[in-house]
């Protein structure tokens, strides 16, 4: 047997780090998430809509954007580091497409009032990073610290965070709803908000334009990564999308096959439910922006957001750049490499001057 590389050791210690945190969630389930109660006819009925209406086969037709841009007001501003914080809300006034799928997606009012978080030295003009956050995260604070906004707003910029539908202040009433934006049990719920998050980032990056804002950048970690990527093949309103160890598609490790419904799905609609799930995924795109204007890190034993599928994505966009280093999601060995590359593209797109 031919032993390990260093590299092949990092990157074992690091998904068995992941296999830690996808364990604790199976523990918890039968006590956190209670099984969704449907009859089968329904539940076929909400697959068959999006396959019927032409989105599965074509994925950009099903995302919609705001018009005219969503109201919005300054909520409260505090100092920062010579600048000012400030939290924006507005209203979200996106209904589902499916329209099996609105009535319930709709009883969730939190969810209609939408949160952008905004770090600004307080002129126009000003370049500004988009932050966007990973599953079951979006608090400003933790935001602020995995972004490294400190770092970016002392080195010119501004910087903002876009909090994703059913997140912090968007988040459903109970603890066991707060999971509900990836539900593998419940496609047709997911895919509406991921539809909810392309319209909101569309209506963002326009409320961004009318604060006078300057050119803006997208950063995504995790599920983010996945949203900046989906992002960047519907539109080119953002200057870049960087993806920080991304989820590109959410097959596994917590796809349909993960869960159990009430009732026996049989093979043809199962190949129906794993279409609706998958049909968002960037993997079923072609970007938008040019692909000197986008950024992968990710590491090679990464279980929580497969490496292999952003191995997949970058071959199959052509290779944009890409750095790829040791380690898994959470547990990290590199982290000054993976910041010079996310600096260095950052130079490179114009944002902070070359070193």
């Amino acid at each position: 047997m031919t032993p390990m590389t260093r590299k092949q050791i990092f990157d074992r210690m690091g998904g068995f780090v992941d296999g830690l945190f996808l364990d604790i969630p199976k523990l918890l389930k039968p006590f956190l998430v209670r099984p969704r109660q449907i009859d089968r006819a329904s539940y076929e009925r909400e697959m068959d809509f999006y396959l019927d209406q032409g989105y599965v086969d074509a994925p950009e037709t099903f995302f919609r954007q705001p018009d005219p841009i969503p109201s919005w007001t300054i909520e409260s501003e505090t100092p920062y580091r010579g600048g000012t914080c400030q939290h924006i809300r507005y209203n979200s006034s996106y209904e589902p497409v499916n329209p099996d799928v609105r009535p319930r997606f709709l009883s969730h009012q939190a969810n209609r009032t939408g949160w952008l978080v905004r770090w600004t030295h307080g002129d126009p003009g000003r370049k500004t990073v988009l932050c966007l956050h990973g599953y079951m995260l979006g608090e400003p604070n933790q935001a602020e610290r995995m972004f490294r906004v400190r770092s970016l707003f002392d080195q010119g910029l501004d910087a903002a965070l876009f909090v994703a539908p059913f997140h912090w202040r968007r988040a459903a009433g109970s603890t066991a709803e707060r999971g509900i934006y990836l539900r593998p049990d419940d496609p047709a719920m997911t895919a509406e908000c991921i539809g909810q998050t392309m319209y909101d980032l569309h209506g963002c990056l326009a409320l961004l334009g009318e604060l006078e804002a300057g050119e803006i950048g997208l950063v995504g970690a995790s599920m983010g990564g996945y949203n900046a990527a989906l992002f960047a093949c519907l539109s080119q309103a953002a200057s870049f999308a960087a993806m920080m160890v991304p989820a590109v598609s959410y097959t596994k490790p917590m796809g349909p096959d993960s869960v159990r419904l009430p009732f026996e799905p049989g093979d043809a609609l199962r190949l129906k439910i794993h279409r609706v799930w998958e049909f968002h995924s960037p993997l079923r795109l072609e970007p938008r922006l040019p692909l000197d204007r986008l950024l992968f890190i990710a590491s090679r034993g990464d279980r929580i957001c497969p490496f292999e599928y952003v191995r997949a994505l970058v071959e199959k966009w052509g290779r944009p750049e890409h750095h790829f280093h040791t380690g898994g999601h959470w547990l990290i060995f590199n982290r000054k490499a993976r910041g010079r590359a996310w600096y260095s593209f950052l130079a490179r797109m114009g944002f902070l001057p070359e070193r």
